[in-house]
Parts: C-alpha cells; sequence; structure tokens
C-alpha cells in the first residue's frame, strides 16, 4: 500500500471572479453572502424616504431603480426591482456603502432609543396611577421640574373615572392619557436639559 503525497499544485486553492486563484481570492459562498448583503442594503434605501436616499448622493440609475421600486405593486415585478437594486449596490462605491450602512444603523439605533422612551413613560404612569404613594416622589426626584400637586390630582381623578367607567370599555381614562402625555414631556425636557 502506497501513500501518495499531495504536492501544492494539486490542491484546489480558491478562485476570484476573475479566475486568480490565492489565498486572497474570495470564495464563491462569500460573493454571493456579499451580493445578497447588498440587495438588503438596496431593499432597505427603497423603503427610506426619498430625501434621505439623495443625502448618501447615489449614482443616478440607483436613484431611477429606487423610484421604479416605489411604485412596483406587482410581486414578481417587484422582486426583479430589488434584484436589479442589488446588482447597481454592487457597482456603488465602498464609500457609498459605508454611507449607507451607517445611515440604517443611525436609524435602527435612533428608533430602539424612543421605544425605550415609551416603555419608560408608560412605566412612570403605571407607577404613578397606581396605589403606590411613593411613586409621584420618586418621578419627583428623578424629574425635579414635575409639578407634585398636578400628578396628585390627576390620580385622584383617574380613580374616579374608573368608578364611573363601564367595565367592558377598553379605552384608557382620559386623566391616563394626560398624565402619559405629561410624562412623556417631562422626561423630554430633562433629557433636552441634559445634552
Amino acid at each position: 500500500m502506497s501513500k501518495t503525497n499531495l504536492s501544492n499544485s494539486d490542491k484546489s486553492l480558491p478562485t476570484d471572479a476573475s479566475g486568480n486563484e490565492g489565498p486572497d481570492a474570495i470564495s464563491k459562498s462569500e460573493r454571493k453572502r456579499q451580493m445578497h448583503r447588498l440587495q438588503k442594503l438596496g431593499t432597505a434605501l427603497v423603503v427610506l424616504k426619498p430625501d434621505l436616499v439623495e443625502k448618501l448622493n447615489p449614482s443616478t440609475s440607483l436613484v431611477d431603480a429606487i423610484a421604479l421600486a416605489r411604485i412596483t405593486k406587482k410581486n414578481e415585478a417587484l422582486r426583479r426591482q430589488m434584484q436589479y437594486i442589488g446588482k447597481l449596490m454592487r457597482k456603488e462605491d465602498t464609500l457609498f456603502i459605508e454611507r449607507c450602512e451607517q445611515l440604517l444603523n443611525d436609524l435602527n439605533n435612533q428608533s430602539a432609543q424612543q421605544i425605550d422612551e415609551l416603555h419608560q413613560c408608560e412605566q412612570w404612569r403605571d407607577r404613578i396611577l397606581g396605589e403606590d404613594s411613593n411613586s409621584i416622589e420618586a418621578f419627583i426626584l428623578h424629574y425635579p421640574t414635575a409639578d407634585r400637586q398636578w400628578l396628585r390630582q390627576i390620580r385622584r381623578q383617574y380613580a374616579h373615572e374608573l368608578k364611573q367607567q363601564e367595565p367592558a370599555s377598553a379605552r384608557a381614562p382620559a386623566s391616563a392619557r394626560k398624565l402619559y402625555t405629561y410624562v412623556r414631556d417631562t422626561i423630554q425636557a430633562s433629557n433636552e436639559g441634559a445634552d
């Protein structure tokens, strides 16, 4: 039984798009991943407002393709248009791609921050409207500009509205909505003052 040694020339090295072999060549799988990533990026650009896309300074052919995708209604036509946008994205320079990714990351972070603020406002509203009398003091400790007297008054009004409300009503009492607005405005004013 003889052992065969494979020489370096027998090993298959990856090749890039132009057929060059070597360790720096990109595999076909990696190229496909990059193509799919750029197509997803192009899809995200279609959803953005046109003025945001214009600020990125894309090529005119990409702007036209995005505009056409926005008005395309048929599923198959839209799919083909999105593939075409992906193809055009591959022709764009890397600086444009980086600007697109940065913009989308900024928008996603901004959206997550807004959701966190919404949850924070809802939690404060629920705490203040609950039976805990220390919740108003805790809110004022966090946000000293808040009006203690108004918060106590709105809590009493909420309790009164709950007694008069029909059990089948799914709508929150008006005082709860007013309190949410007040809490949101107080938190935003505090955050703006901190900046």
